[in-house]
């Protein structure tokens, strides 16, 4: 077997330096979809947003016309425009309304009483 020569000390610290610049790159990859996660989540966040407030101001109508909330997305003329949209429930004197994004696993719900939040409408 060879001693350690010059050889040796030489790659040792390319192999370090190596792993540096694997890692390095590793959390830019990493920061990188961070981001775009992020971005998707916002988006959808605001989408379902939208859909809600849809959601209101159309139940606001029917009930000035029919004394109640409507339980029907369909009767209220409601589109949802991403994700999963719901009448959770509805009556007299309220309504909640859920709608869920699957890609981002985004949930949100809108009651008059809370307004929009991230907690499901009790």
């Amino acid at each position: 077997m060879n001693a350690p020569g010059r050889h040796d000390a030489v790659r040792r610290p390319r192999r370090a330096r190596g792993t540096l610049v694997g890692a390095a790159v590793t959390l830019a990859v990493v920061a990188a979809l961070t981001t775009v996660l992020d971005d998707r989540s916002a988006s959808a966040t605001e989408d379902l947003r939208g859909d809600l407030r849809e959601v209101a101001a159309a139940q606001t109508r029917w009930r000035a016309g029919h004394g109640s909330y409507s339980t029907s997305l369909e009767e209220l003329g409601v589109t949802p425009g991403r994700g999963d949209l719901a009448i959770v429930s509805a009556g007299a004197d309220g309504f909640c309304a859920g709608a869920y994004d699957r890609r981002s696993r985004t949930a949100l719900f809108y009651a008059p009483a809370t307004g929009l939040t991230d907690r499901a409408c009790s």
